[in-house]
């Protein structure tokens, strides 16, 4: 009983001393991205986006979604080769994300992060769209097309290309930190304990062993998550784990009823999905492609194999064209 008090007294003391510790400025990179993009309203919250503009007209736009726990950032390795594919490439921070807002007192959600998307599809006036989607961004994208295919929504979706998103329960493993969050009361006291090192070490572990990024790329993805004083409400978007059992029958389904065309990019040293989720997929979902790269690439294919995660995106895009 002892030892667990004083274990609880210390958490309580490092917690005290990190929030009242001055949070580190974004980084240069991070300054860049967020100059180059601007806010729209969703009720009451700030939404980051940007636009590029692709070389591309009849590729039509594309919607890319993050995953958990980064940011549209996530893309800027392939950004260039997917301008070259499409007409626009649009980016966005879901809420509780990267540079949106981050309300402390807030019930975070999948159905809402798909509703924040049509809204800025609408607000640009985009009324149909290629969806390309990573980790907890994939779920966001099966909730999309479930509403396409229910005719729920005016979005046409022309395409969606999913990577290493944890889009079925049985295969999916999260994290040990991930789990610790879960955990009702000391998820919101751990949440405030995200020193850098700490940070580095458990982020690192779903790279690749030789895929890792660079001490400044983790001091971007780590300034961008504490933006906005991001480690309050970590331990709340984590929501989507019990959500993705909730609605599986919803989100699998619409993979499995769909009639657009579908793509998986994969990256197998993934801890989160290993490769069991390989057979599963395709015995799952029989009739969609997956493109399982070099066994070294982990769960951030497009941001530790950037040329191949682009070459199997490009390849997808091209199969469209021909049918």
């Amino acid at each position: 009983m002892m030892m667990w008090l004083c274990v609880a007294v210390g958490v309580g003391i490092l917690a005290v001393v990190f929030v009242n510790y001055p949070l580190p400025p974004l980084t240069p990179v991070m300054t860049a991205w967020k100059n180059g993009g601007g806010y729209f309203k969703f009720k009451t919250h700030d939404i980051f986006y940007r636009v590029e503009k692709g070389s591309n007209p009849a590729g039509g736009p594309v919607l890319t979604i993050h995953g958990f726990p980064s940011s549209s950032h996530d893309w800027s390795k392939v950004l260039g080769g997917l301008e070259k594919q499409h007409s626009e490439v649009v980016l966005f921070d879901m809420i509780g994300f990267g540079l949106s807002d981050k309300p402390v007192d807030h019930e975070y959600s999948i159905m809402e992060q798909a509703d924040i998307a049509e809204e800025l599809l609408k607000k640009l006036k985009i009324t149909q769209v290629h969806l390309l989607s990573h980790d907890y961004g994939d779920t966001v994208a099966l909730e999309l097309l479930a509403r396409f295919n229910q005719k729920t929504t005016n979005l046409k979706i022309l395409s969606l290309c999913l990577s290493n998103g944890g889009i079925f329960p049985e295969t999916n493993f999260p994290r040990p930190s991930q789990k610790l969050l879960t955990i009702p009361y000391l998820g919101a006291v751990l949440c405030r304990l995200s020193f850098y090192r700490a940070f580095k070490r458990t982020f690192g572990e779903v790279f690749g062993v030789n895929t890792q990024p660079t001490e400044s790329e983790f001091r971007d993805f780590y300034s961008a998550i504490l933006h906005n004083s991001g480690y309050i409400i970590n331990y709340k978007l984590l929501g989507y784990i019990a959500e993705r059992s909730q609605h599986k029958e919803r989100w699998v389904g619409s993979l499995q009823q769909t009639h657009i065309p579908v793509h998986m990019i994969y990256g197998p040293s993934d801890p989160v999905n290993p490769s069991v989720f390989i057979s599963h997929y395709k015995k799952t979902v029989p009739k969609h492609g997956i493109t399982v790269l070099p066994a070294e690439i982990s769960h951030y294919p497009q941001w530790e194999a950037p040329v191949e995660f682009l070459k199997a995106y490009t390849s997808f895009q091209k199969q469209l064209s021909v049918k």
